[in-house]
């Protein structure tokens, strides 16, 4: 058995993970080298065949957007995924909610080509302005404010001589352009708009699939692309092509090993793996997933076992409370049942910061069960990012024990008047509020449209038997209660 000054080296190095983990394609927060990490199943986000990327907040669009709008780090997800031919990408924007030097595109700039009073004409323009933009920049000479180039874009001729003349020059290199779309969450602050924006963008990739040479990439949220609303013809096929951005167990904590292997210098770590038969690997071997402990679960239970014990519980039956290995999974997961990476290395943050360091381990169960309640915390606080109205919705059920008849949630709801606030607040403080007031799915007089638009982000979920119920994950910060499951801070 390693010494105790290893674990103890282990927890501090995990608990000095950074605490937001999140990134954007550009800026400040973009990816770094150090955090790849290239789970098989997502080379569909960097292959140019598949247009659509569909992934909740926190599964990694906007990371692999900027994995994909930088060389280096383009150079080193090509050795993980040989076969997407990364290697002969050029990568430009196309939207990317940032405005800033490296000519990204935010919501003002939209707004400043496309009026409030626009047409489905106008929105498709603007699209194929930001392709024609950057085939410019492409061109190696300085592109043209989007702007200037709408009487371009609505002109299908000139459109397609430019178009086909880059596609003519990019085949002559062996060479794709890929233009980049992400956060397109931020593209409007009322359902009219960014329904018009999405169907007009969905339209030009649509359209789009008859370049060889020129590719578009969008990364949407599942809330935005399935949105009932959208009644563009071909999207029933853009809906079943896109590619779904998941994360599984192994992955999960394949992640969290190679973080604690790439970014731990003591080498406590490869004195625990030694001391279990378990292999340590280079920092070139751990990005192109040819480290044992980035894919194969037996060996991750055998050192999170060595990292935080075996079970949850101590003594003999303390197998009955589950094993840490898979205890943060079985608690992280949203009504999909996805956990996000955030939610994951939040968790085992949370979990070596919490109370004294334990001999010869790591973090410890009491540990586990605190990062959960940490998770829940700053998971609520990140969906409120995205959906401001979330807060307020789910203040009103706290002290309500779940699963719960709907007719009883509903009458939570109603007797705190939380859709007209929820309404109120949106209108006031101009963001989405929960659903569009009057639509098929709910009415300001109707709650059931409220549970549906908190069904549809994976916050709450039906039960078999009909009672409404939610994932721990939300469920421990919203101080809701649950017979037999973990009770909230």
């Amino acid at each position: 058995m390693s010494a105790s000054s290893d674990f103890a080296a282990i927890r501090m190095a995990i608990a000095a993970f950074p605490a937001d983990v999140a990134t954007d394609a550009i800026g400040t927060h973009r990816p770094t080298i150090d955090e790849i990490f290239s789970p098989e199943n997502h080379a569909g986000a960097l292959d140019t065949s598949s247009p659509i990327v569909v992934g909740a907040r926190g599964t990694g669009k906007s990371f692999w957007s900027g994995v994909l709008l930088q060389p280096a780090l383009r150079a080193v997800a090509a050795r993980a995924y040989p076969r997407l031919g990364l290697s002969n990408l050029k990568v430009r924007f196309g939207y990317t909610g940032l405005a800033g030097p490296d000519g990204g595109i935010d919501q003002e700039r939209l707004d400043a080509c496309v009026s409030s009073d626009a047409s489905r004409e106008d929105a498709r323009a603007f699209w194929w302005a930001t392709i024609l933009n950057a085939v410019i920049a492409t061109d190696e000479r300085q592109p043209a404010k989007v702007k200037d180039m709408l009487v371009m874009a609505r002109s299908i001729e000139e459109r397609d001589k430019m178009l086909a003349s880059a596609e003519g020059e990019l085949s002559a290199q062996r060479q794709t352009l890929l233009v980049v779309y992400d956060a397109l969450d931020t593209v409007a602050t009322i359902w009219p708009r960014r329904r018009l924006l999405t169907e007009a963008l969905l339209e030009v990739a649509w359209a789009m699939r008859v370049y060889r040479s020129l590719k578009l990439k969008l990364f949407l949220r599942p809330d935005q692309l399935n949105d009932d609303a959208l009644r563009f013809v071909e999207l029933p096929k853009q809906r079943t092509g896109a590619i779904r951005l998941m994360w599984s167990t192994e992955d999960l904590y394949g992640l969290f090993f190679s973080r604690l292997a790439m970014g731990e210098p003591s080498g406590a770590l490869r004195a625990i793996l030694g001391s279990l038969r378990l292999p340590s690997a280079k920092n070139e071997d751990i990005r192109t997933r040819q480290w044992l402990l980035a894919h194969d679960q037996a060996s991750q239970v055998r050192l999170m076992s060595a990292l935080a014990g075996p079970f949850m519980g101590d003594g003999k039956f303390g197998h009955k409370k589950g094993k840490t290995y898979d205890w943060p999974i079985s608690h992280l997961g949203d009504a999909f049942e996805e956990v996000t990476p955030r939610s994951f290395l939040g968790l085992m943050i949370a979990a070596a910061q919490h109370g004294v360091a334990p001999p010869q381990r790591a973090i410890t169960p009491d540990g586990i069960r605190y990062g959960l309640r940490a998770a829940s915390r700053t998971r609520v606080d990140q969906l409120h990012q995205e959906f401001p109205w979330i807060k307020g919705v789910l203040a009103p059920l706290d002290g309500l024990l779940l699963p719960q008849e709907e007719k009883k949630v509903f009458a939570v709801w109603k007797k705190a008047g939380t859709l007209r606030e929820a309404f109120d607040d949106a209108k006031h403080q101009d963001y989405l509020p929960p659903f569009p007031a009057g639509s098929s799915s709910g009415s300001l007089a109707d709650e059931r449209g409220l549970y549906l638009a908190m069904e549809r982000i994976g916050v709450m979920m039906r039960r078999r038997d009909e009672r409404l119920d939610m994932p721990d994950l939300f469920r421990v910060a919203a101080k809701l209660l649950k017979k037999g499951a973990m009770a909230p801070a």
